[in-house]
């Protein structure tokens, strides 16, 4: 069985990442913010006993902005940056394009394009509440055309994010609503992350093409994964979840630390003790890899 851990960043500080912002981040967070490279996420690969991992740059310098830091405006991750990395551990890594729509849709469309057909990336990550904009805008039609046409996933973030300046409006999962009818055929995934949980989990369930995205659990229980896990399950959604750890080796699982994956492996001893349903063998190894393989065209 392949693991596949579909969310994970890179970025240097301060070159691509201002100091600031990752200051914002992790006082939300707690611990210290580095660098990240690829052999930095090999290695958090291997701390989860992990074969593949996503990984994304980013670009939100059109909205990144600190007025204390007026210098530190235009910095990014790019994309090409991301394919150097892949480049670097290609049996390990695989890219995703994270892409600003609103800087210029049709760039946006063609960058897209360089990046799944040149660079051989397998989705690309939209951030609304960093940029500004909702999903659900007619604007970027182009764009959701565009990944219809590649046969790409489109990830989006949703949720809570300590930085200041992004909208949290636009977090909220609910305007993905409108782009699944839209657009029944588009592969999404969801970042499935507080505080509207629960709406991603019924959006998810609600849109046959959509995908959930974990990673939020990470640093949290068994017990609360199975949780989730039932919930998805409860809605015959349980094959469309995956597996992320944005970035985090270690999960908190009572008084032990451990690999992320172990806290997937820790929802049937939760299930014993409550007297539910186990998960089968063959339901946590798709959500730990199988439905990402399935998604990304990961050959095994």
């Amino acid at each position: 069985m392949v693991t596949v851990d579909c969310h994970l960043h890179l970025g240097l500080t301060p070159s691509q990442v201002p100091e600031w912002w990752m200051v914002e981040l992790m006082r939300f967070y707690g611990g210290e913010y580095y660098s990240l490279d690829g052999q930095v996420i090999v290695d958090l690969l291997d701390a989860n006993g992990t074969d593949i991992g996503l990984v994304q740059g980013g670009d939100i310098r059109r909205t990144t902005f600190h007025p204390d830091y007026p210098d530190q405006h235009e910095v990014y991750v790019p994309n090409d940056y991301t394919a150097s990395q892949v480049e670097a551990f290609p049996d390990r890594l695989l890219g995703v394009a994270c892409i600003d729509p609103m800087r210029d849709v049709q760039a946006g469309v063609m960058e897209l394009e360089r990046c799944i057909t040149e660079l051989d990336f397998r989705a690309l990550k939209l951030l609304p509440s960093y940029g500004h904009y909702s999903p659900a805008d007619r604007a970027l039609d182009p764009i959701y055309e565009k990944a219809l046409e590649l046969d790409i996933p489109v990830h989006f973030f949703t949720g809570m994010t300590p930085i200041i300046n992004t909208d949290l409006r636009y977090g909220d999962p609910v305007l993905l609503d409108e782009v699944g009818r839209r657009y029944r055929d588009l592969k999404v995934i969801v970042f499935v992350n507080y505080p509207w949980i629960d709406q991603a989990t019924a959006l998810v369930a609600k849109h046959p093409n959509f995908h959930a995205d974990m990673c939020y659990y990470a640093g949290g229980t068994s017990e609360s994964l199975h949780d989730a896990l039932q919930k998805f399950r409860s809605y015959a959604a349980l094959d469309r979840v995956m597996y992320g750890s944005d970035n985090s080796d270690k999960a908190r699982d009572g008084e032990m630390e451990g690999p992320v994956p172990d806290l997937y492996r820790g929802v049937n001893a939760v299930a014993e003790r409550r007297g539910a349903e186990p998960f089968s063998d063959a339901e946590l190894d798709a959500i730990l890899g199988g439905t990402a393989a399935r998604l990304y065209k990961i050959e095994a």
